[in-house]
């Protein structure tokens, strides 16, 4: 209690000024506290690649820059992919639906817009021959209109958590260093904070870079695997789209419990109902749940664990309890934090509690 007795009324006012700063800021945090989390994992994977072209690179902003492309090249790579496949599997829906009969309403004003024949489908649009197209957009143009708005609303929050993400990321790689030497000035660089804030941060980075690691590595083991069953295979392609689905699986391997299990799984379930009902070859959906099973979900996951958790002070069952933990507990974003609590909960176990508890019996 010395201590309080030390504190004088400006002591306290400097005090209760930082904790509401504190909790202001906690509160904006908090409502974004996913966004946080994802860029604190995206920061420790990708934090060996920033140092590595930090050497190379003698300059910040370049440095972080390409590191952060390094991700986001990638992750847009994946949704335009997406993106184009969706569209195509859209199409061929509407080619093959009843929709497609719906086509010869507009095609007369479909073809007045290429020609550019603008007056004349202004004519077209107010006469009579409008007159089915006119109420046909104006019972669903509100509609339209409302559902539209909603998906902009829906994109829009999107897109600015995933620059807050981004900001966030470039900063702390840039200026992680900063903050570190700004720390360690400020408690006088006292042996023990600074022991178990470099160990918890040795410790994310590995376990936060195993992941990455066994995404890539499950997503190129998985393409090679399908792109030769398809090469082998007769009467067409087992996998549609091997590169997407690969990248679906090493994605996959995030969720914690099932891993990858919920993309294959139900893409093979697929093949295995086309296999029952066409002529499809039984031997397909066979074969792609044997080689799924051995070649891309357990030797990539176990080598790369394995690997990787060596290098580790943090037990990696403790790591997937945390995973698993987290996400019941937390929802999506305990993905994240529940392997930040784990290390801290081990180190601090480890460095900090026996002297808490031999001082306090000592007492």
């Amino acid at each position: 209690m010395a201590v309080f007795s030390r504190w004088d009324g400006k002591r306290v006012l400097w005090v209760g000024l930082g904790l509401v700063i504190a909790a202001l800021i906690g509160l904006a945090l908090f409502r974004y506290v996913g966004t946080l989390l994802f860029a604190i994992f995206v920061y420790y994977a990708i934090r060996p690649l920033y140092r590595h072209l930090d050497r190379v690179i003698d300059h910040p902003n370049v440095t972080t820059t390409a590191t952060i492309l390094f991700v986001v090249i990638p992750m847009v790579a994946v949704a335009a992919y997406a993106g184009i496949v969706a569209l195509r599997e859209l199409d061929q829906f509407l080619a093959a639906s009843d929709l497609e009969a719906y086509r010869s309403v507009f095609q007369p004003y479909l073809r007045l817009a290429q020609e550019g024949n603008i007056d004349r489908l202004r004519e077209t649009f107010r006469g009579g021959s409008g007159g089915s197209i006119a109420g046909v957009l104006r019972q669903g143009v509100p509609d339209v209109l409302g559902r539209l708005r909603s998906i902009a609303g829906f994109v829009f929050a999107i897109l600015a958590r995933f620059f807050l993400m981004l900001t966030i990321l470039f900063y702390l790689l840039r200026d992680d260093e900063k903050l570190r030497r700004w720390f360690y000035e400020s408690i006088d660089h006292d042996d023990e904070i600074v022991s178990f804030t470099e160990s918890v941060d040795d410790d994310l980075e590995t376990v936060f870079l195993s992941n990455l690691a066994v995404i890539a590595v499950a997503a190129v083991t998985a393409v090679v695997t399908y792109t030769g069953l398809n090469y082998v295979a007769s009467g067409g392609p087992v996998v549609g789209t091997p590169v997407l689905l690969s990248l679906l699986i090493g994605i996959g391997t995030l969720i914690p419990a099932v891993g990858m299990k919920i993309v294959y799984v139900p893409y093979g379930l697929i093949l295995l109902g086309f296999a029952l009902t066409t002529p499809t070859p039984l031997w397909h959906p066979i074969a792609f749940f044997g080689l799924t099973f051995v070649v891309v979900d357990t030797i990539p996951d176990f080598f790369a664990r394995s690997y990787l958790s060596a290098r580790s002070g943090v037990h990696m069952g403790l790591v997937l309890l945390g995973y698993f933990l987290g996400t019941l507990a937390f929802g999506w974003y305990g993905l994240f934090l529940g392997p930040i609590v784990v290390v801290l909960a081990v180190h601090f176990a480890h460095m900090i509690f026996p002297a808490l508890v031999s001082d306090l019996l000592g007492e």
